[in-house]
């Protein structure tokens, strides 16, 4: 299965990251141990030489031999960093693969579950890979029925335990966003689409925080975060563009270039009273606004109390 294929490359991956290199005699040694081989199968230098390759495709890491040495080791390894996505799923699948090999570290060690349907992430990478269109069973939360619709998948993004797939619609005739949580099923076609050169998955939420884009203009946001959770702040950034530009004993002042959608409004809002928007007059307001309904939900009892 696809999904088995997956875990064995993240494993491959992991073991030889670990290490730095390692022969494939070692290799084979450790596979016969692992838990990824649950077929209780020796590894066949033909299956080694296809998961190498399939992972250079999939993830563009290269496993190289040093000849000198008969050691495998990851070619490219400098180049891991910055791709948020592939880091993700790496780090998760190895963490997992650990906790599979130490069965008593499964109740000292808790990880976050994110609901979304990942049974679908092999098949929509695959088309990805390919260019091959989807066909995608989905209802917005705004739709009464499921409905199908012909998809180019572009990119997928995780955020706040949710997958989203960036896709261009038939339908639409335009790049929509699709939550995986809302997709019943996932059929791969064999006709194939042309990705546009110009797609920048990372330049396409440049200017927003989180995945839902909004048509305001980029804006100079200025948030004062008190001093109990401006750490929180400085080391789980917002966005890209954030820079710290005043702090005293009491609060600090963090700088924003964006476009305040949606998302970042709900971030605000979580933090409660330990920010206050400052600029623009326009955001301050429309925080105000919703922070005055909130008030008059709980009013009463605040004030009995």
């Amino acid at each position: 299965m696809a999904k088995d294929s997956f875990k064995r490359y993240i494993w491959l991956l992991d073991t030889i990251q670990r290490y730095g290199s390692i022969t494939l005699k070692d290799l084979k040694a450790k596979w016969e141990r692992s838990s990824v081989n649950d077929e209780g199968k020796p590894l066949a230098d033909r299956t080694f030489a296809n998961y190498k390759a399939n992972i250079e495709q999939i993830f563009d890491i290269e496993i190289r031999c040093d000849r000198t040495t008969n050691e495998y080791y990851i070619y490219n390894e400098d180049d891991l960093d910055g791709n948020s996505i592939r880091d993700w799923m790496l780090n998760s699948l190895s963490l997992r693969n650990l906790l599979n090999e130490s069965a008593g570290l499964h109740d000292r060690i808790v990880l976050e579950d994110v609901p979304s349907s990942h049974r679908f992430l092999t098949s929509v990478i695959d088309s990805m890979r390919d260019n091959n269109k989807l066909c995608v069973s989905y209802k917005g939360h705004s739709m009464t029925e499921y409905k199908d619709m012909v998809i180019h998948p572009y990119s997928i993004r995780l955020f706040k335990r949710r997958w989203y797939l960036i896709a261009y619609s038939e339908y639409s005739k335009g790049i929509r966003l699709y939550m995986l949580d809302r997709v019943a099923s996932v059929n791969v076609l064999d006709e194939v689409f042309e990705m546009p050169e110009d797609f920048d998955a990372e330049g396409y939420f440049e200017d927003f925080y989180g995945v839902r884009r909004s048509e305001d203009d980029k804006q100079r946001v200025l948030l004062k975060v008190n001093a109990k959770h401006r750490d929180l702040v400085r080391t789980v950034a917002l966005h890209c563009s954030q820079a710290e530009i005043e702090t005293n004993d009491e609060y600090s002042v963090f700088e924003y270039l964006l476009r305040p959608n949606f998302d970042f409004k709900q971030e605000i809002i979580s933090y409660l009273d330990s920010v206050e928007v400052l600029e623009p007059l326009s955001l301050r307001k429309e925080i105000g606004r919703i922070v005055l309904n909130v008030y008059m939900k709980y009013r009463d009892d605040v004030i009995n109390n």
